[in-house]
């Protein structure tokens, strides 16, 4: 891998592990709803920008539109309200944790959906180590609906398995695409779902301190839409199989920026729930073998 090739992959684990920060700052005086709306709407217009720079039109074909709100609707404003709602009661490094399992759900429904991926005994040991990361994560003993706590990982794995389902979708809906075509469709629709659902229960929200105005316009422009142009630029110069690298270097990066800027503890069990994560997403991915099995996802913007 060439020095540039690496240097945009740390750059997009370091922007995608930021949105997570970004949340949790953002959230302090919006709500998650109206939150997702600016973020949605903000990094649409950034897209289209570039989009139309680039001698770009989104198509007007109705089968691909239904394909933009389908995965704009599951892919994007979903999980990011259940992500932002969850980071009203848990850590932002546990939320990245916990978004990281996004690849263990994809290899599972990928099988079970499409039969594209191979099974094996060694891909399911990787499913169950991932899975059992995120128990050492969250502790078992403390788990319980009645806490907000708890509801508020389950809303982040929720986020995970909506993820999963739209990666799994768009690999077939949008082949053949370049990709910032869906990308920017698939944001236009996400906005167009949630800004009026935001406006219409919640109206335009006072005027936010600068530091929540900054959060929310850097996880716009930075963590979402920025994101995407480097995913973008490593899947076309590098693959899917290597892009894939940038999951294991999102928790990390998050887990750096909640101590820094929020005084979040890194504990014991929070080192070893991601190390069993990352070793199972590489179990589960066929990265333990060799040769390396072919990646079972191709990445998307999360957080």
């Amino acid at each position: 891998m060439r020095a540039r090739h690496l240097g945009v992959l740390l750059l997009l684990g370091a922007v995608w592990g930021a949105s997570f920060l970004f949340i949790k700052i953002g959230v302090r005086e919006l709500t998650p709803t109206m939150l997702v709306a600016v973020r949605l709407s903000v990094a649409t217009l950034v897209l289209l920008a570039v989009l139309y720079a680039r001698g770009l039109r989104l198509p007007a074909r109705a089968r691909l539109w239904r394909d933009f709100f389908l995965t704009g609707g599951v892919g994007l404003a979903l999980p990011f309200l259940l992500i932002t709602w969850g980071e009203t009661s848990i850590p932002s490094n546990m939320a990245a944790i916990l978004n990281a399992t996004t690849p263990l759900f994809t290899v599972l429904l990928a099988y079970i959906w499409t039969r594209e991926e191979r099974l094996s005994g060694l891909r399911l040991l990787g499913v169950a180590i991932g899975f059992a990361g995120v128990l050492v994560v969250v502790g078992v003993a403390d788990l319980s609906l009645a806490s907000a706590s708890t509801r508020g990982q389950l809303a982040v794995l929720a986020a995970s398995l909506c993820y999963g389902i739209s990666n799994t979708y768009a690999r077939r809906a949008f082949r053949g695409l370049p990709p910032l075509i869906p990308a920017t469709g698939q944001l236009l629709a996400g906005a167009a779902l949630i800004a009026p659902i935001a406006l219409a229960t919640q109206g335009l929200p006072p005027a936010p301190a600068p530091l929540t105005i900054g959060a929310v316009l850097m996880l716009a422009v930075f963590g979402t839409a920025m994101a995407n142009i480097l995913l973008f630029w490593l899947l076309d110069n590098l693959g899917a199989t290597r892009t894939s690298m940038v999951t294991y270097l999102l928790p990390p990066f998050a887990l750096l920026y909640g101590a820094l800027f929020l005084r979040e503890a890194i504990t014991p069990n929070t080192i070893a729930g991601l190390a069993l994560v990352v070793a199972g997403i590489l179990l589960a991915n066929g990265a333990l073998r060799w040769p390396p099995g072919p990646a079972a996802h191709e990445p998307r913007a999360k957080g």
